[in-house]
């Protein structure tokens, strides 16, 4: 039995056109369908669990749209974007590519660094432009990830996190693979100095096996080196997985446990499912797609259900469909303490998150003290009043996060306008990141190649 939940707006596969699309329920799988009248019809799974996705849409808050936008009103959305007057979210991270170049040729790689027929290296002059725009259209506070190609390929990076934090932007990220910070610790230090506040950090799991698919090369050592030395500066990391069916699906939980055993430099783990854009080894199926519920499903089961998937909630920041969110306490053997539950509502149904989620772990902290008296007395039982536990968790806490990236064949109307993730352009717009990425399945970019091959 088939069941139609909603419609939207799509992109076709081959031509990128705007056509209309529809979702749907089959066997419990949700389903956008959508057809071109030149190109056929594709049907493209992208939920397990009708009930769980049409819940989702109660945890919706209330969206605080852009103050200012660079583009009026438009008439084919998503080919428009700038943002326009359409848009229903505010940036919460502003990218800034500062080249496509790369020390790495990854199989894996959305921006076709190296590959991509065109040479972006701005200047420092065009660098500040795009900040300008961020300062010009986004409200404080101002994050914007530094991203590429490999940012850390330039030398004058330290001046360019120097050059942000003095026009204003509060929080500064670096997208990196690590392999320059892991060999160069005064580059590093240099970056430190200038201002960089978090590294989000490329880490595909602890197996060579499964860096020679995803990166082309043994990267696990330089890895850690890179988390040792981010450590010793005083930098924390998060780890950015990129999920692939048949490579590192498998691997999920082991990769939660690694950070956790590798906190506090570690804050978190952000898993990204495999979306076909620029450059990918897979074909583009089913089969070798993994959506959040899967991913949630995997991560309980590979860790014993330390982390399940009701620890999951959407941080209704972006669409409810488009990620996850789990908050821990790492305890002192390095298990999970969850603070997140779906247990909790809705915030548009719970007073107050906040308040709930302490009384349940205070009353769940007060059974494990109890539950330890007179079995091990030599263990200070300090350790484990309210008080210990909420000083760790200052410092020993893990978010254990995903983001259903979109592409060409799952991508809609209805996830684009609620983005709150931007690319910052070089004729000062911001366009939704998956938006920004997406690329026709012979590879003709939506935005991309027109945004920077200037």
């Amino acid at each position: 039995m088939t069941e139609e939940i909603g419609t939207t707006d799509a992109l076709c596969p081959e031509c990128l056109k705007t056509i209309p699309a529809k979702k749907i329920v089959e066997n419990d799988e949700v389903y956008i369908v959508k057809t071109c009248p030149e190109h056929g019809t594709w049907k493209v799974k992208i939920w397990t669990g009708a009930e769980h996705y049409k819940y989702l849409y109660e945890f919706a808050a209330v969206h605080k749209v852009p103050t200012k936008t660079a583009v009026g009103e438009i008439k084919d959305c998503p080919h428009d974007c700038g943002l326009c007057k359409k848009h229903l979210q505010h940036s919460c991270v502003n990218v800034v590519e500062v080249t496509n170049h790369c020390n790495l040729n990854c199989p894996v790689c959305f921006a076709t660094a190296n590959g991509c027929g065109y040479d972006f290296h701005p200047d420092m002059e065009t660098i500040r432009g795009m900040f300008q725009t961020v300062v010009d259209f986004v409200d404080n506070p101002r994050c914007v990830q530094i991203s590429g190609g490999e940012p850390t390929v330039r030398d004058d990076l330290p001046d360019i996190v120097r050059m942000a934090k003095e026009m204003g932007i509060e929080h500064i990220e670096v997208n990196t693979n690590g392999v320059r910070i892991a060999k160069e610790p005064e580059y590093l230090k240099a970056l430190a100095e200038a201002g960089v506040d978090d590294f989000y950090f490329q880490f595909d799991g602890t197996d060579d096996e499964i860096y020679m698919k995803t990166r082309g090369k043994p990267l696990f050592d330089l890895k850690q080196q890179a988390i040792k030395n981010c450590g010793e500066v005083g930098i924390g990391i998060t780890l950015v997985v990129t999920v692939v069916p048949g490579v590192n699906l498998h691997h999920v939980g082991e990769i939660v446990r690694f950070a956790a055993r590798n906190t506090p430099t570690v804050k978190g783990v952000h898993f990204q499912p495999i979306f076909h854009v620029g450059r990918y080894p897979v074909e583009p199926n089913d089969d070798n797609r993994v959506n959040l519920p899967q991913l949630a499903h995997e991560i309980e089961v590979q860790t014993k259900g330390m982390l399940k998937a009701d620890n999951f909630l959407p941080t209704s920041c972006s669409n409810v469909h488009c990620d996850m969110k789990s908050l821990s306490v790492v305890l002192p053997d390095y298990s999970l303490f969850p603070l997140t539950t779906m247990a909790l509502g809705p915030p548009t149904k719970t007073d107050d998150i906040a308040q709930k989620t302490r009384k349940e772990v205070s009353e769940f902290w007060r059974f494990i003290e109890e539950s330890m008296d007179g079995k091990d007395e030599a263990r200070d039982q300090d350790d484990h009043t309210w008080n210990t536990f909420v000083k760790r968790a200052k410092t020993h806490y893990l978010t254990v996060s995903a983001m259903a990236f979109q592409d060409v064949w799952t991508g809609e109307t209805e996830r684009w306008q609620r983005c709150c993730i931007h690319v910052v352009t070089l004729d000062r717009k911001l366009i939704p990141f998956c938006l920004f990425n997406t690329t026709a399945r012979d590879g003709t970019t939506l935005y991309r190649k027109k945004t920077f091959c200037q």
